[in-house]
């Protein structure tokens, strides 16, 4: 075979597979809102009571997901026989995706999406809680699968600023949820909203409803 195509070969291989699925994983702590409290009056009849009511309410159209990423990278030519692995540092970066499908998302085309699009593709409309309310930022860059995606929506979590939640479609005119991955940067470990310790937190759009479901399937780029 020419070396410049067997060349030509290997970095098509490389792009194709930049990004993969999540091997394995570790489902750690699971907690949802719940009010602790009910508020009370004793009033008797004839009385009328000036009440001034305050109270978190849970959401119902989101969910977070927050921890840490190991992996390796590997050359090998299955997933038992590795001829060779190098020891991936989350300083280096990388991003975790996740995608409320387990297939039909197209990494090889990658666009910028606007908040409305998912507040449309998930029913929203106009809730207090909805997609134009969460992701009201912008996420200037954010390359994926050697795809730089400019200004899209985004979200920011917790306490640190570097924690922004990127929406990404695989076309310019996305309609169902396997169209949509919503993706964040890999940092170096350091604090996460509840005061432990992790390098990613990404905040993702649930089926509404207090018994309603949505399953994400993640993916994981090492840089």
């Amino acid at each position: 075979m020419n070396n410049k195509i067997f060349i030509l070969l290997l970095f098509a291989f490389a792009f194709a597979f930049a990004i993969q699925p999540a091997e394995s994983w570790t489902v750690g702590q699971i907690g949802k809102y719940t009010q602790v409290l009910n508020a009370n009056v004793t009033t008797e009849g004839g009385n009328v009571t000036e009440l001034n009511l305050s109270s978190n309410i849970s959401t119902e159209r989101w969910a977070g997901f927050w921890g840490n990423v190991s992996g390796q990278i590997v050359l090998a030519p299955n997933t038992t026989a590795i001829f060779y692995t190098w020891t991936w540092n989350p300083s280096n970066g990388g991003e975790v995706c996740a995608v409320a499908a387990s297939s039909g998302f197209n990494w090889a085309s990658l666009n910028a999406i606007a908040n409305t699009v998912i507040d449309s593709v998930w029913g929203f409309g106009a809730a207090t809680d909805n997609a134009t309310n969460t992701f009201n930022e912008t996420c200037a860059s954010i390359t994926i699968n050697n795809q730089t995606i400019s200004n899209t929506a985004g979200s920011l979590t917790g306490q640190r600023v570097d924690f922004k939640t990127c929406a990404i479609a695989d076309s310019g005119s996305p309609t169902a949820k396997s169209d949509i991955a919503f993706c964040v940067p890999i940092k170096a470990a350091g604090g996460l909203f509840n005061g432990q310790t992790g390098n990613y937190e990404l905040i993702a759009p649930t089926d509404a409803g207090p018994t309603a479901t949505e399953t994400y399937y993640f993916w994981l780029e090492l840089d």
